[in-house]
C-alpha cells in the first residue's frame, strides 16, 4: 500500500498523446477505458503511428461523473479519426505515486498523494486534470498491477 513519503515532485513536459474522450461514473470506467484504449491503438495502427508510452487516462470531475480521456502517449502529431484525436497533457509540476494493486484500491493512492503533498506544505490543484499511467499488460494479476498517478501542484507561493 502507497504511503504518504512515496510521493514524488516531477516536472511534466507536456507529452502529445492520442486518446478518446468519454463521460463515465467510477464504476463504468474501466470497461470504457479498455474500449477507448483499443479504438486508439488500431487507430494509430491505421496510420502507423507508434505507440511511444503507457496507456494513460486523464480525469476531470464532473458533478456525478468524470469527463475522461483515454489513450497513448505518440511522438508526432497524426491525422485524427475514428474518434481518435490529439491532446497535449500539461506543461506543470505535478506530485506523483505508484500503486502496485488492484485497479479498485486505487483510493489509497490518492489519498496518500494528498497526505504526501501536505505534508511537504504543498497543494494539488483541483481545476486541472488529474491523471494515471497504466504500466502493467492487460494480463498482470491485479495484485500486481502497477499503475502511477499524477495530480498538478499550484505554484508555491
Amino acid at each position: 500500500m502507497p504511503r504518504n513519503d512515496d510521493v514524488t515532485f516531477a516536472h511534466e513536459i507536456g507529452r502529445r498523446l492520442a486518446v478518446v474522450q468519454y463521460e463515465a461514473r467510477p464504476q463504468d470506467i474501466g470497461p470504457k477505458a479498455v474500449e477507448a484504449f483499443r479504438k486508439v491503438a488500431v487507430h494509430l495502427a491505421r496510420i502507423e503511428v507508434p505507440i511511444a508510452g503507457p496507456a494513460i487516462s486523464i480525469f476531470e470531475a464532473d458533478e456525478d461523473a468524470f469527463h475522461v480521456m483515454s489513450g497513448f502517449v505518440v511522438e508526432r502529431e497524426f491525422e485524427p479519426g475514428e474518434g481518435v484525436e490529439p491532446y497535449r497533457l500539461p506543461e506543470v509540476e505535478v506530485a506523483t505515486i505508484t500503486h502496485v494493486g488492484p485497479y479498485d484500491e486505487l483510493d489509497k493512492a490518492y489519498d496518500a498523494l494528498g497526505q504526501g503533498v501536505a505534508a511537504r506544505g504543498r497543494h494539488v490543484d483541483d481545476t486541472g486534470p488529474m491523471w494515471e499511467e497504466y504500466w502493467s499488460d492487460p494480463g498482470t494479476s491485479p495484485a500486481e498491477t502497477r499503475t502511477v498517478v499524477f495530480r498538478p501542484l499550484t505554484s508555491p507561493h
